[in-house]
């Protein structure tokens, strides 16, 4: 297993900004047997066009939040890092469409070929566009502006098959161990798919009221897709849109979350609410509150918690907190990564914890 790790990070003096892999390599055996329990789940909640046909992606982690400027990016770099220096072949992905800047946080300037390449145009393979960074055992695919993908509609159904084709082949090709799906702002249909896509959805959110709200928003609206997807899979769409309209406007006198709501629709559609049952279990929800100056800051990820699950229905786990350190807009400045540039931060020690937080919560 994974014993014995340290979460250290060095900076090599012949590289500057080279971040050294430290750590056993991760035993694949393990990874695929933790992958095989959840395949079932993971392939019911992906959407239709999602075509995998039994063939695993290696365990995947989207870092998602309804709102933009929540720190998703900072955190999917930052933990790339430490989850590399433990041992792992990290493959960062852009998927901010129109937004991207993860590059920048690995010092890169914008690489002549990245996610719209692969998914929108169809030009080669996934190994053709990843690039690697100075971050030992960490690459990237880096994103593009509004102009390289043609507009967001540009990313049809033949596009997102590439994508999950795509992540498919990184784990058959063995081109890395973890991916981390960095995800733009909102509720669009395919950042909502995109985050599905993964074994471990990190939402990140500020302790502040739009922040929460617009996070709580995110899941409801990824709830009713899985349901939407999940009905399509067992081409029971009109349960599936019965279950949705039962949860907008429940019956009179009928009270509780979405999780009591569907332990009572499971009479009326019993096989896709355990299927969806099956599809949330396969998926794990993970809060992590950024920019943390106090316990009641601390609290808000706690609660967020217990009302995902409870309320939800969502199989939800701490990931952690990150303390408001100008560390982290220092690093950006520099375009060099916060745990390289300020290695002994408190903010650094934060993703070192919640790296480990992180394979626990995969299961590893």
């Amino acid at each position: 297993m994974m014993t014995n790790r340290t979460d250290h990070v060095s900076e090599p003096s012949s590289s500057p900004g080279t971040v050294g892999l430290r750590g056993p390599k991760p035993d694949p055996t393990i990874v695929s047997l933790r992958m095989s329990a959840r395949q079932r789940g993971w392939e019911l909640g992906l959407p239709v066009y999602a075509d995998v046909s039994g063939r695993r992606p290696p365990p995947i982690i989207a870092v998602g939040g309804g709102k933009g400027g929540v720190g998703k990016s900072l955190v999917s770099a930052n933990l790339a890092v430490k989850l590399a220096s433990l041992g792992w072949r990290v493959l960062t992905v852009d998927l901010d469409i129109g937004g991207a800047n993860l590059h920048t946080y690995f010092g890169l300037n914008t690489p002549p070929r990245g996610v719209a390449d692969l998914l929108v145009y169809g030009r080669g393979s996934v190994a053709d566009v990843i690039v690697p960074t100075a971050a030992t055992g960490v690459s990237i695919i880096a994103g593009g502006n509004e102009e390289t993908w043609g507009g967001a509609t540009a990313m049809d159904q033949t596009a997102m098959a590439r994508l999950f084709e795509s992540l498919v082949e990184v784990e058959e090709k063995r081109l890395a161990d973890i991916v981390i799906l960095d995800l733009g702002a909102g509720t669009h249909g395919l950042t909502l798919d995109f985050y599905l896509a993964a074994h471990l959805g990190i939402l990140t959110v500020l302790p502040e009221p739009t922040s929460i709200e617009n996070a709580y928003l995110f899941l409801k609206t990824a709830l009713f897709r899985l349901i939407r997807n999940v009905g399509d899979q067992l081409k029971q769409e009109e349960n599936a849109n019965m279950i949705r309209d039962f949860l907008i406007k429940p019956e009179a006198g009928r009270k509780g979350g979405y999780a009591d709501h569907l332990r009572y629709l499971s009479a009326r559609a019993p096989e896709l609410v355990t299927a969806l049952r099956s599809a949330v279990h396969a998926r794990t929800l993970g809060i992590a509150v950024n920019q943390v100056r106090s316990q009641k800051d601390i609290d808000v990820g706690k609660s967020m918690e217990l009302i995902a699950e409870r309320y939800f229905g969502f199989n939800c786990r701490s990931c952690g907190y990150l303390n408001y350190d100008e560390a982290a807009w220092k690093s950006l400045r520099n375009r060099r990564l916060l745990v390289v540039d300020f290695p002994h931060s408190v903010l650094s020690k934060r993703f070192s914890e919640l790296s480990k937080q992180v394979l626990s919560n995969l299961g590893f």
